[in-house]
């Protein structure tokens, strides 16, 4: 069939005039493509961009329109694989995480699909970190920027092996200097270890971080409580020999755009308080929490807490309605606590550890200073004094200069003192409620009455005159003057003065110490005090002939030992030390008052005996580990994939100190499990030398058929009053556990036998 003549004309000229519109397009195009070859190959950059495999000029230009060439904007390979949007979804419920993939359109074109959830990410790059950003350049942060700032090879290699490989982990350093919250990200990216615990992964980041715990694994395998039921109470962790009780809820968001995280997660921190601290009996409250609420209680009742600290833990900007709310939380725990047992001394305080004051945390452990202002401050003299890696400049300084840098930097004044300000409760006797009245009231005498401050700062300078100028400060001692100053109003302020040291030191080592010995909240540890004696020293040269890292002898090591992924085969003596005193019968002190193991003499003469050997503590560590390593497997599981006996031994790991128990019960039984007499226990080693790793693999199968009997043998000393502390209750399961193992040992002669091979006794 044929149109019409006219209608083929009208057709034909109308086609004429389309493709003449093409030809002119297609010529545009040419010369557009030509304009962006021309600029796209003038910068240093386009040589980096198009020898990656599969990118060209067009390909590369898109690439480099999408990121830009500032390289300070992306300060680890995590944040541009999520802005690329090849980076897996990661989606947290309770211990649970999902990971999905992630469907972005930002450099779809140009960029590799997303990865599997499976595939591996690779490390992220760490750099030196700067000053935070607000929460709005925090945001504005993930949209475009212009193209300017300094080129560097280095971060671009980086940034598109992130893009290209997003299985091969990265360890060459960006230029420039990354934000502090990516220097987080890269952190916590790096702690692998940590992934186990799901969305607690942060909060025990944190809470190591803060407390500066060695071992954050053995701590969680007490501490965590959340679950089904926790009533909010994710985290309760309880240290009498620091005196000190901290209670946490998590939130994990996945989308970090959010500007603040929800208000009534942090409202739900009444209901845990209500719970823990409300409940009059551990009956009242449920399973999951019943041996928190005994321990907590019973440390209550001994007068042994004195410092509580109430954390809802978030990866998002913090935001003044959930401060408000956590003080309510504060002030209502004091007041329940108040209505039952001494409150004397006591502080209660609510904290938001969201994005900044994690960073603010981490960036102060590697770098103290934070403020790194310049300061002019009023002074009628002053005078120095220097030492050895150090000078110092004193002087009395007027109150009111220091209220207005509180008011102005808040927490990061503290950043060389983790726990900084304690705050202020409504107790009576509380150490800032009497700062502050001596402030109001008798201020011509609150120079005679308060110690001062002592802050390290960069420099300080004074050449006579009546003002002093000093570059950057972290206040080491003297937060709670700080802080109880900050909040204070009076008329009288101009009135009040207070001693001054600035500290000036370039050695990393002395400021540790200069941090360590004036921080209050910081005491020197009692294993501090044992670091150089025989047997210590002995130990830490075996440690290092067995290529075991990390046993230092008791002395603590500086924060970056704190933060750092623990090697496989690294062991802490701190944990090491509890170990040993559980497997010799002394499970009340390895869980109770691991610190007198350093600080008593008779207690430390019989966990550390001269015939002790670090191959000795490689076999009891290991033995904890292997424990441990049971009840975190049994926490992934389900209720619905757990067999009976999985949940009656999961509820008896709920409680309180079982593990420590249980290394006790074991080393009771040696005897029976490798069928030979043990005149003395010390003497008990691996007949090869094992990685820790490999240890506790051994120990497993051991562990895994003795903690069958736990449920009907160990429950009653944990249940009794005073727990690990009632001797006789422990002698009295012990004794039982021993014999019934004993009864049963053909039963399980395969495993012991197998087990017993590898042992030298």
């Amino acid at each position: 069939m044929h149109q019409p003549p006219l209608a083929k004309k009208a057709m034909g000229t109308k086609s004429l005039a389309l493709l003449r519109q093409f030809e002119a397009a297609c010529t545009r195009a040419d010369e557009l493509e030509a304009a962006v070859v021309d600029a796209f190959t003038a910068p240093e950059d386009a040589e980096i961009v198009t020898g990656f495999p599969g990118l060209g000029h067009l390909t590369g230009a898109r690439i480099l329109a999408g990121l830009g060439d500032d390289h300070t904007r992306f300060t680890t390979a995590r944040a541009l694989k999520a802005y690329a949007g090849s980076a897996p979804i990661t989606r947290p419920s309770g211990r649970k995480t999902t990971l999905l993939a992630r469907h972005s359109p930002r450099l779809a074109a140009s960029g590799p699909s997303p990865p599997s959830p499976h595939q591996p990410e690779p490390e992220p790059t760490t750099t030196t970190a700067a000053q935070p950003r607000s929460a709005t350049s925090q945001h504005n942060a993930i949209g475009p920027r212009p193209l300017s700032g300094p080129s560097s090879k280095k971060g671009y290699i980086v940034a598109f092996l992130a893009l290209q490989q997003p299985a091969n982990p990265v360890h060459l350093p960006l230029s420039g200097r990354g934000t502090m919250t990516d220097a987080l990200d890269a952190a916590l990216a790096q702690r692998d270890d940590l992934d186990q615990y799901g969305s607690a992964k942060r909060m025990l980041f944190a809470l190591q971080l803060s407390l500066d715990l060695e071992d954050i694994h053995s701590v969680a395998a007490t501490a965590l409580t959340d679950g089904p039921d926790d009533k909010s109470c994710d985290l309760v962790y309880i240290d009498r020999d620091s005196r000190s009780m901290v209670l946490a809820q998590g939130y994990e968001a996945t989308k970090v755009n959010q500007t603040q995280a929800p208000l009534a997660k942090a409202t739900s921190l009444h209901q845990a308080v209500n719970w823990l601290f409300g409940s009059h009996s551990e009956n009242d409250v449920p399973q999951r929490l019943r041996s928190a609420w005994k321990e907590l209680h019973e440390a209550l009742t001994d007068d042994a807490i004195d410092f509580i600290d109430v954390w809802f833990v978030h990866n998002l900007p913090e935001n003044h309605q959930i401060a408000e709310e956590l003080d309510a939380v504060a002030k209502a725990t004091y007041g329940i606590i108040a209505a039952r047992y001494n409150v004397d001394g006591m502080s209660v305080v609510g904290t938001e550890v969201g994005r900044e004051t994690l960073s603010d945390r981490y960036e102060g452990s590697r770098t103290p200073i934070l403020v790194g202002d310049e300061f002019s401050i009023p002074v009628s003299g002053a005078f120095t004094e220097n030492g050895e890696n150090w000078s110092a400049l004193c002087a009395s300084i007027p109150a009111s200069w220091l209220r207005s840098q509180f008011s102005e930097h808040r927490e990061r004044l503290f950043s060389a003192n983790i726990r900084g300000y304690l705050g202020s409760t409504r107790s009576q006797s509380n150490i800032n409620n009497g700062i502050q009245a001596t402030a109001r009231t008798q201020p011509g005498r609150f120079w005679a009455y308060n110690n001062g401050i002592t802050a390290l700062v960069h420099s300080f300078d004074y050449s006579g005159g009546n003002s002093v100028k000093i570059t950057g400060i972290a206040i080491v001692n003297g937060a709670q003057t700080t802080g109880a100053l900050g909040s204070t109003d009076s008329e009288k302020m101009e009135e009040v003065k207070l001693l001054a040291r600035f500290i000036k030191c370039d050695d990393s080592a002395t400021v540790q110490d200069i941090i360590r010995y004036n921080n209050r909240q910081n005491p020197t540890q009692a294993s501090d005090f044992r670091s150089n004696d025989r047997v210590q020293s002995r130990l830490v040269r075996e440690f290092a002939g067995l290529g075991v890292v990390g046993y230092n002898g008791g002395r603590r090591g500086g924060a970056e030992d704190v933060i750092r992924r623990p090697g496989e085969n690294q062991l802490a003596a701190t944990v090491a030390a509890q170990a040993l005193a559980s497997f010799h019968g002394r499970p009340d002190v390895a869980y109770h008052e691991k610190g007198q193991i350093w600080e008593q003499d008779a207690i430390y003469s019989t966990v550390f005996p001269e015939r002790v050997s670090a191959r000795h503590i490689l076999f009891v560590y290991s033995l904890l580990r292997a424990l441990e390593q049971s009840k975190t497997g049994l926490s992934s599981r389900s209720g619905a994939v757990q067999t009976q006996r999985d949940q009656d031994l999961a509820k008896w790991f709920g409680m309180r100190g079982s593990t420590f128990l249980a290394v006790t019960a074991i080393g009771a039984s040696i005897e029976s499990v490798l069928n030979v007499p043990i005149p003395d226990r010390y003497s008990l080693e691996f007949s090869k030398n094992l990685a820790i790793p490999k240890a506790v693999e051994a120990w497993l199968p051991v562990t895994k058929a003795l903690l069958a009997l736990a449920p009907n043998q160990l429950s009653a000393p944990l249940s009794s009053t005073g727990g690990l502390r009632n001797r006789a209750a422990v002698d009295s399961a012990i004794s039982t556990f021993t014999a019934v193992v004993s009864a049963t040992s053909q039963v399980n002669e395969p495993i012991y036998s197998a087990f017993a091979e590898i042992v030298k006794a």
